[in-house]
C-alpha cells in the first residue's frame, strides 16, 4: 500500500510539473540582444546567417560609437534602444546594423522549440540619417518558418534616429521546433537605406494571433518532457516490481 501511494504521487507530481504555475516570461531567442560576441561581422553568437550579401554583410556594432563600419554605423552614433518592448532582455551596449545594398533575403535565424500556443516575435528598430538619405528603399520581416508575423518598410518619410518597436503574434498548431528568422532585402538598384535591430525576442502570450503558423515542423518532445515521464514511469515500475515481490511471498 505503501509503494502504491508513492507510486501515484510520483505521477501526480509529473503531472503537476505541466500543469503548474506559469514560469516568469522568458526570451526564446538566444543572445537576441547581441550582447554575447564581439562586435564586427563576426558577432552574431548563437545565430545562423544566411544569404549574406557580397557588400557590406550585417554586423554587430556598439552603441554610441562614432567608428566607421563594420564596427560603427558608418561614423554616425546610435543611442541605446529605449523603445517599450515585450521582450524580457535587458537593454545592453551592442546591436546589429543591416546595410547591404545587395541584400536578397539576408538572414539571420535559430531553430526554436514552440509549444501549442501563441507566441508575439518581434524586434527593436532604428534608422540612421545617413541610411535615410540613401534613394533605394529596404524592408525588414520577423517570420516562423518563412511566414511572416512582423514587418518593416524602410522608406522616405520613416522617423529617422529614433527606436520603435514592432511585433505580431503567430499560432503555434503543432509543438515542434520551428526555424525563426529576421530578414533584410535591400534596394539592389543603388545605395539603400540602413536598419539598426535589437531585442529581437520570441515570448509566449495569451494575445490574439495575427497569423496561424503552418504545421509543419520537426515534432521532437523536449528533453525535460521526456526525463519527467520516465521519472513518473520509474517509480510505477517500481511499484509494480515491489507489489509482485510481496505476492510471491
Amino acid at each position: 500500500m505503501h509503494f502504491k501511494n508513492l507510486a501515484i504521487a510520483a505521477v501526480a507530481l509529473a503531472a503537476a510539473s505541466f500543469a503548474g504555475p506559469a514560469a516568469a516570461v522568458t526570451n526564446l531567442i538566444k543572445n537576441g540582444s547581441f550582447e554575447a560576441g564581439a562586435v564586427g561581422t563576426g558577432g552574431f553568437l548563437q545565430w545562423t546567417k544566411s544569404n549574406v550579401p557580397s557588400n557590406a554583410p550585417a554586423s554587430v556594432i556598439n552603441y554610441n560609437s562614432t567608428a566607421s563600419y563594420p564596427n560603427g554605423a558608418f561614423g554616425e552614433s546610435v543611442f541605446a534602444d529605449n523603445s517599450v518592448s515585450a521582450s524580457p532582455d535587458a537593454v545592453g551596449g551592442k546591436a546589429a546594423y543591416f546595410v547591404g545594398d545587395l541584400s536578397v533575403n539576408e538572414t539571420i535565424s535559430q531553430l526554436t522549440y514552440l509549444r501549442v500556443g501563441n507566441y508575439r516575435l518581434g524586434f527593436s528598430y532604428f534608422l540612421t540619417a545617413n541610411g535615410l538619405a540613401n534613394p533605394g528603399n529596404s524592408s525588414f520581416q520577423a517570420t516562423i518558418i518563412g511566414a511572416p508575423v512582423a514587418a518593416t518598410a524602410i522608406i522616405a518619410g520613416a522617423p529617422g534616429r529614433t527606436w520603435v518597436n514592432i511585433s505580431g503574434v503567430g499560432q503555434i498548431t503543432r509543438a515542434g521546433y520551428y526555424t525563426t528568422a529576421f530578414v533584410f532585402n535591400s534596394n539592389l538598384g543603388g545605395a539603400s537605406k540602413d536598419i539598426v535591430i535589437d531585442r529581437a525576442f520570441a515570448v509566449q502570450t495569451t494575445d490574439p494571433a495575427t497569423i496561424i503558423i503552418p504545421p509543419t515542423p520537426t515534432v521532437v518532445p523536449e528533453p525535460s518532457s521526456w526525463a519527467l515521464l520516465l521519472l513518473g514511469f520509474g517509480f510505477v515500475g517500481l511499484a509494480a516490481r515491489r507489489r509482485k515481490t510481496v505476492v510471491a511471498a
